[in-house]
């Protein structure tokens, strides 16, 4: 009978363990942010609440929003009842109209209940969730997030838990004041600490993003917009290889966006907008999207567009309630209700009747004067925009006729070089291929009637005209490419790597992802040439050994990247000084097709194109 009491002990015992072990490697998991394999983890568990509630708390932390139904349950184990709260408190801080506050208490009752279950990856899992949230807030008044902060610091226990804390140093900073250039030099401390940390880690390592996020924000407040763009095209291209980190390129867009406005490239600054606007999920999304919008109206002087979204931008404030209903202020209200009540019921003791119907007439004059003074300056507004708008209307058609002629112009130019392609191409491999193979047949004719001892002349000869017949074919093969591009954008390029590889000391690959189906015919043209024109100027001024090409179909957009380990380039001057059918003509091609073109080069360390194009 003690025998089987022991076992069933053990067996007890063993389970417990293994569950706390598994718990554990969940929400090192999803510290990581590799919400993936968290799933996998929380697959693995007997208990089916606790595995279901663990699934939803990796679909709501990786989609950053939820629709399952959670409640509180008072039979509910420890490790059951702290999922459920994680959720919860998610669900209410990443909601369209965020509850800040039910969040909080939400996150403060599981982290209550860690302490209680003694475990501290649920108890660093918690505090991430409490600094995340405040975080998150627009403005940071006070010190509210410090004591967690202290705690998690006391937790830390691998480079990832570090990388987490300088991270949110960071972003507390950046938020502490309204002037973001009055940073205690202690920020830059943090920035070299983060520096120090990454290069320890693996570029596969999921921070990576959040990493050159907060870079970006270095450079930026720094005033150094070149680099912060830099970092933030890194940021936004580690976010789009990654389902789960999604929400951080509605960010970096928005960022990309309000750098340009700030170096008054507008038109670049929409585009980003454009892009942040599409990916934007939240509300709170929509009233910096809304504001940001309304400024660049603004600069442009398109006053009743800049009116518009500053009107709406507004409207959204009010629906978020920013200016009252801040985490800080909702917890310091709650704080504070008890002592509020009994001064206000002081205060209406002592009022009198008459002290209050003064009050109220003298609220009534000001609301209607206001009121007046409102439609009178409403009225004055309208006009004077009116004015303004017939004026930019007349504007905007010249400039729509001036675009309309431009776009024209590349696609006959395009069209044209087809054509031309395809007539050179017909032209070597028909005539003068055809006249080469002659030339070859009486050469071999006039040989074999005329013998001497002049067999090397006749090698070196025909070798010649062997080499000159083969140089001819590959440059109509390479003319007539266009042919190939009919078959498919990506078989076109791995067959255009192929012979170039082939034919030069150089080592082309091809990496695709998401191209199953094919994209219209005259798109797939135009990036082939594309892609066509840079390869050839790697060949040309290069100097690599190794080039990378990368195809990636987002569903709705193509990103192409072309990487090489050459000699690199100063990429404002070359730009700058290129002119025909250079950088200048394949920007231009990107810029029809809606899509954007960003170059990164140093001398000596290779160079990197990103095109992103809409699809």
């Amino acid at each position: 009978m003690s025998k089987v009491i022991s076992l069933f002990l053990f067996f007890v015992v063993f389970n417990v363990w293994s569950n706390t072990i598994e718990l554990e490697t969940f929400f090192y998991l999803t510290k990581y942010q590799d919400f993936e394999e968290a799933k996998k983890v929380a697959s693995k568990f007997e208990d089916e609440e606790l595995k279901i509630g663990l699934i939803n708390l990796a679909d709501v932390l990786s989609d950053r929003t939820s629709t399952t139904f959670v409640s509180l349950d008072a039979n509910d184990a420890n490790e059951l009842r702290f999922v459920k709260l994680l959720i919860l408190g998610y669900q209410n801080a990443y909601a369209s109209k965020r509850n800040s506050l039910k969040a909080y208490n939400n996150f403060s009752d599981a982290l209550k209940l860690s302490e209680t279950i003694g475990n501290a990856n649920l108890i660093k899992a918690s505090l991430i969730a409490l600094l995340d949230l405040f975080g998150s807030e627009i403005f940071i008044g006070s010190k509210q997030y410090e004591s967690y902060l202290e705690r998690f610091i006391e937790l830390k226990s691998d480079k990832t838990d570090e990388a987490l804390i300088i991270l949110y140093n960071l972003v507390f900073f950046t938020k502490a004041d309204d002037d973001i250039n009055d940073i205690d030099a202690q920020y830059y401390n943090y920035i070299e600490k983060l520096d120090s940390i990454f290069t320890k880690f693996p570029k596969s390592h999921n921070l990576f993003s959040r990493y050159y996020y907060e870079k970006g924000m270095y450079y930026k407040i720094e005033e150094d917009n070149e680099k912060a763009e830099d970092f933030f095209l890194k940021a936004d291209s580690l976010a789009a290889q990654n389902s789960d980190l999604q929400y951080l390129r509605v960010v970096n867009a928005w960022q990309l966006a309000a750098i340009n406005y700030q170096k008054n490239d507008l038109e670049k600054a929409k585009r980003y907008l454009k892009v942040s606007q599409k990916l934007a999920r939240k509300l709170r999304d929509s009233f910096y999207i809304s504001r940001l919008n309304s400024l660049i109206f603004k600069k442009e002087g398109v006053n009743d567009s800049a009116y518009h979204y500053l009107r709406k931008s507004i409207d959204i404030e009010y629906q978020l309630g920013y200016k009252n209903n801040t985490l800080e202020s909702s917890i310091l209200t709650v704080q504070n209700q008890t002592d509020k009540l009994k001064l206000d019921k002081l205060e209406l003791d002592t009022q009198s009747r008459k002290n209050r119907n003064w009050a109220t007439s003298l609220a009534v004059l000001l609301i209607l004067g206001s009121a007046i003074a409102f439609l009178v300056y409403s009225n004055t507004k309208r006009k004077q925009l009116l004015a303004e708008q017939q004026k930019t209307l007349q504007e905007q058609k010249v400039s729509t006729l001036l675009k309309e002629q431009e776009l024209t112009t590349i696609d006959a130019m395009i069209e044209g070089q087809e054509k031309e392609r395809q007539r050179i191409a017909n032209d070597l491999h028909d005539d003068l291929g055809g006249l080469m193979a002659t030339v070859k047949l009486h050469f071999n004719s006039l040989h074999s009637k005329v013998k001497d001892d002049k067999d090397d002349m006749y090698e070196k000869t025909n070798n010649l005209i062997d080499e000159a017949y083969h140089k001819i074919r590959t440059i109509a093969h390479a003319k007539n490419s266009g042919v190939i591009a009919k078959q498919g954008l990506l078989k076109a390029v791995k067959q255009m790597a192929a012979k170039v590889s082939a034919a030069n000391t150089i080592s082309i690959q091809v990496k695709d992802f998401g191209l199953d189906n094919r994209l219209e015919n005259s798109l797939e043209l135009t990036l082939f040439r594309i892609i066509q024109e840079l390869i050839t100027n790697t060949i040309k001024h290069a100097k690599a050994t190794k080039v990378n090409i990368h195809l990636t179909n987002h569903g709705d957009s193509l990103n192409i990247l072309i990487e090489d380990n050459g000699i690199g380039f100063e990429s404002n001057i070359v730009i700058a000084a290129s002119n025909g059918m250079g950088l200048k003509s394949i920007d231009k091609r990107i810029t029809h097709l809606d899509g954007t073109l960003h170059i990164e080069s140093e001398p000596g360390k290779g160079s990197t194109i990103i095109i992103d194009i809409p699809i």
